[in-house]
């Protein structure tokens, strides 16, 4: 219920945080009607029951309360749907790797077929380990988790074949020098190719992790019996392992309910898609009623949370289901279906969040009241059509039943856009206001808004309608190719490629040359524990990396401890060692899923960015336990004597993960965050000094692309603030947190800026011939001129505040750009232009009738100076707020 910076931005204007009850709202409309208002009145909302007050009346209808079964409250879904995903998650995750590692804890002879598949090579301790790997929430996501574990193994298996083919039974000492050194190099160059191509994590973690193995044994001379060994022939054993953890992740994703990523994109586009027209309603109601009610603003903020954290994870739902046969062509129409509903749903809600650039003056209420019928009418069969085109993205097409009631509904809905573009242009023709005005700048804003949501929900129904015909949808994002060009150049992949290849090359040399007694020589476990380390995430990885340092040593004691005590071949000895593995898989793999460190525009819920502390301490603890029983008594010495190496090669790993990290990523997480939150302001400095030139016709999206960036930009503030700052200043989280709050409010007022600058508000079409016109004018030139150094001033004040580590005093307040009044100045320019606009031809002689007001150059101007004084005030609150904490 506030302007986005807080600070008045418009001339004749006043804001006092709630709007005073108008003493003229007793005005009378065309024919003698009274004024209306979203709490009643003789066009207002539905009747209240018998008891009810008129302001308690909902406007939307809550959807029915969810029936809970028992299996549900198991895991308190009916408190909170998120936490029952994640603890059934990690229950059925815990209870198939206790049940795969019961033939390992109890002696042979139990299960007599798993036996013969040990036997065989095809079920082995490491099934269980890889399953910890490729199991995830949903079957998309396991599924891709499987296809790049299997990637993997393949690839290591082949080229250890091919090692062998070429050199029948390895290295031994009779072996020529130079032919050990090609082997040598043809195994780095390897590990290289491993890294830098576009492969899923799961695949360089598979790969690397039992290719150590291959190439230790390969090099040793004293492995000259090719029995039982992997580097005899193409062997399959090795496969049918990994393809036997990857059924059984699937299984665990399927029993005993499938969780599906279509089935929970669907959900969410549902969600999202009841939580817009709910806010769009409440908004429309508190902008047009005569008073302002804190229930609804506060009531709004709690569902554009809602609403924000549906859509982002409704992102990475859409990437996973593109596995869950994703070529079928249901599957595959409903992605797409999804996927335009998607863009509809953001474009409404970045429309939602561009009416609150107001602030009110005296003629507001009265004039909103007249409307709010009109407005209602819109918002309403707007609603209803969006609602109904969600059911039909969620179904993948547009059945028979289905065209007429959307064709009509399109049509009611254009004809209420057009309803309402009459009223206020009549409106204002009652009260002698022709033109740009600067007193209503800001109800022209909302107008334009909410008809623009009405036209974007009917292009949606129509353009449903046409892909049912001749026209087929866009298709949805889809995973790109291992030999992606934009991700094998870029920086940071570049930066994660050179620093794991040299933690992997450093753990080779460790294994292969060992020390004294305490590291074995040819030793493939300090190269297999790096490798599992790897993770491509962004920011400070000294915390990551101490967090993972204590899941694999605590995972790994645990488990030997565990079996020292319980390893009994006895049924208690069993149970106590099952409820053991579940118990502690249960708990790690719960901590495993939290997205904080996926590395900045990953989709939540993304595996990709690679083991966790929670994962890898599940890893090592099920390792552990997963020892045969026995009847002799184990001591402290034969406790540790089995976890020794475990922990030397565990230790291993994370010191020249730190080393390498230390000398190769010499930026600081505040680095990162700083020039994260820089590059994203200055993207928006560049597409606002675009969009007011009217020499720069081509107008493309920028509000994903921004959203992207400060995501990134905000995980990495997180993580500045738990680095550690030695000699530097202590970070300015404060600072930077609202910095962060309006950057993200710039990115809204952009996005209205840029649908409002090209014709129709259709993105793709070029800027508008009537933008051209008025963007030519000198007077706007000077208004251009003003926001962009405002914005470039900003820029430069931010990066200077937050890059500055050292000193007492702020470098920043010295800069001499803070004595200039911006505002002034802006409001000035900005005078001068709608002087000079009034005058034009477009302006005084448009008096003919059209369909919607994003068509009225009158309130296209309106909307573009709404949207740059956003801006400035924006700009200037972030100003007062560096002063605020300069100390």
């Amino acid at each position: 219920g506030t302007p986005q910076g807080g600070v008045p931005y418009s001339p004749g204007h006043s804001y006092t945080g709630q709007q005073s009850t108008p003493s003229s709202a007793s005005g009378q409309l065309r024919g003698g009607q009274q004024p209306l208002s979203p709490q009643g009145g003789p066009d207002g909302h539905r009747s209240p029951k018998h008891g009810q007050q008129e302001d308690q009346m909902p406007l939307i209808n809550e959807p029915a309360l969810r029936k809970y079964n028992l299996y549900h409250r198991i895991f308190l879904r009916q408190h909170s749907e998120t936490f029952a995903d994640h603890a059934e998650f990690a229950a059925g995750a815990a209870l198939c790797v206790t049940l795969m590692a019961m033939p390992f804890i109890m002696p042979p002879g139990y299960f007599e077929r798993v036996d013969r598949l040990q036997a065989k090579g095809y079920f082995s301790r490491s099934t269980v380990l890889m399953f910890l790997f490729i199991v995830d929430h949903t079957l998309g996501q396991t599924m891709s988790n499987a296809i790049s574990g299997l990637t993997g193994a393949l690839l290591s298996v082949l080229n250890a074949a091919l090692m062998h083919g070429v050199i029948p039974g390895g290295i031994s000492e009779s072996t020529p020098w130079f032919v050990s050194f090609a082997v040598s190099a043809h195994c780095v160059l390897f590990v290289w190719l491993v890294l830098w191509l576009n492969f899923g994590m799961n695949a360089r973690i598979f790969c690397l992790s039992t290719f150590a193995f291959h190439w230790m044994e390969f090099m040793n001379p004293a492995v000259t019996d090719c029995v039982g060994t992997q580097l005899c022939s193409l062997k399959v054993g090795e496969l049918v392992s990994v393809a036997i953890a990857c059924g059984v992740a699937l299984l665990c994703n399927i029993l005993p309910t499938p969780s599906l990523a279509v089935w929970k994109a669907r959900t969410k586009a549902r969600e999202t898609t009841q939580c817009l027209v709910k806010v769009w309603m409440d908004a429309a109601a508190s902008l047009c009623g005569s008073s302002r009610a804190d229930y609804r603003q506060e009531q709004m903020v709690a569902d554009l949370k809602k609403m924000k954290t549906a859509l982002e994870t409704l992102d990475g739902y859409m990437l996973h289901s593109y596995y869950e046969f994703g070529l079928i062509r249901s599957v595959r129409n409903i992605r797409e279906f999804l996927s335009r509903l998607k863009r509809t749903l953001n474009e409404s809600t970045d429309r939602l969040l561009c009416t609150w650039n107001t602030c009110f003056g005296a003629a507001h209420d009265e004039m909103m009241a007249r409307l709010w019928p009109q407005v209602r009418d819109v918002i309403v069969d707007a609603s209803k059509l969006l609602m109904h085109c969600t059911e039909i993205a969620c179904g993948g097409k547009v059945l028979d039943h289905d065209e007429v009631p959307l064709r009509e509904t399109a049509k009611r809905t254009r004809e209420a856009v057009a309803r309402l573009t009459a009223s206020f242009k009549e409106l204002k023709a009652s009260k002698g206001i022709d033109g740009v005005t600067e007193e209503l700048l800001d109800e022209h804003q909302i107008v334009f808004q909410v008809c623009a949501f009405g036209r974007i929900t009917a292009d949606l129904a129509e353009e449903f309608m046409a892909g049912r015909n001749t026209r087929p949808l866009p298709a949805a994002e889809v995973p790109t190719s291992i030999f992606e060009r934009t991700v094998l150049a870029d920086r940071n992949h570049l930066s994660f490629v050179v620093r794991s290849f040299a933690i992997m090359l450093l753990a080779f040399v460790a294994g292969f040359c060992g020390h004294s007694k305490t590291m074995l020589t040819y030793d493939a476990g300090t190269a297999a524990a790096a490798a599992l380390m790897l993770r491509n995430a962004i920011g400070s990885s000294g915390p990551r990396n101490f967090g993972r340092l204590r899941g694999a040593v605590i995972g790994t004691i645990f488990g030997h401890v565990v079996f020292s005590m319980a390893g009994w071949c006895s049924w208690w000895g069993y149970l106590t060692s099952g409820l053991a593995i579940f118990s502690w898989v249960a708990t790690s793999m719960f901590n495993h899923a939290d997205p904080s460190d996926v590395t900045g525009g990953m989709a939540f819920g993304h595996s990709s960015a690679g083991a966790s502390a929670g994962l890898l301490s599940a890893y090592f603890a099920s390792n552990g336990i997963m020892e045969q029983c026995t009847t002799e008594v184990f001591t402290v010495n034969d406790v540790m004597g089995k976890s020794y190496f475990m922990i030397i090669n565990s230790l291993a790993a994370v010191f020249l993960v730190f080393a390498v990290d230390t000398v190769l990523a010499p930026e600081t997480a505040a680095h990162l965050a700083t020039n994260a939150y820089s590059s994203a302001l200055k993207v928006i400095t560049e597409v606002v000094s675009d969009l007011l030139n009217p020499t720069v016709l081509e107008i493309r999206p920028h509000s994903g692309e921004l959203a992207i960036r400060m995501r990134k930009a905000g995980l990495l503030g997180c993580q500045a603030e738990a680095e550690p700052r030695l000699w530097r200043n202590p970070w300015r989280g404060l600072l930077f947190g609202d910095a962060m709050i309006s950057a993200k409010n710039m990115r809204v007022t952009l996005s209205g800026m840029e649908h409002s600058s090209v014709e129709g508000g259709r993105l793709g079409g070029g800027k508008a011939d009537k933008m051209r016109a008025f963007a030519k004018l000198q007077s706007f030139a000077h208004v251009r001129k003003v926001v962009v150094e405002m914005l470039e001033h900003v820029e430069d004040l931010l990066d200077s505040a937050l890059s500055q580590e050292t000193g007492e005093v702020m470098h920043a307040l010295g800069n001499p750009q803070l004595r200039r009044d911006f505002n002034g100045e802006f409001a000035a320019a900005v005078k001068g232009f709608v002087a000079e606009v009034n005058r034009m031809p477009e302006i005084s002689q448009e008096r003919g009738p059209v369909n919607s007001l994003e068509l009225d150059m009158a309130a296209q101007v309106s909307m573009i100076l709404c949207c740059t004084w956003a801006l400035v005030a924006e700009a200037s609150q972030l100003q007062r707020c560096l002063l605020e904490r300069a100390h």
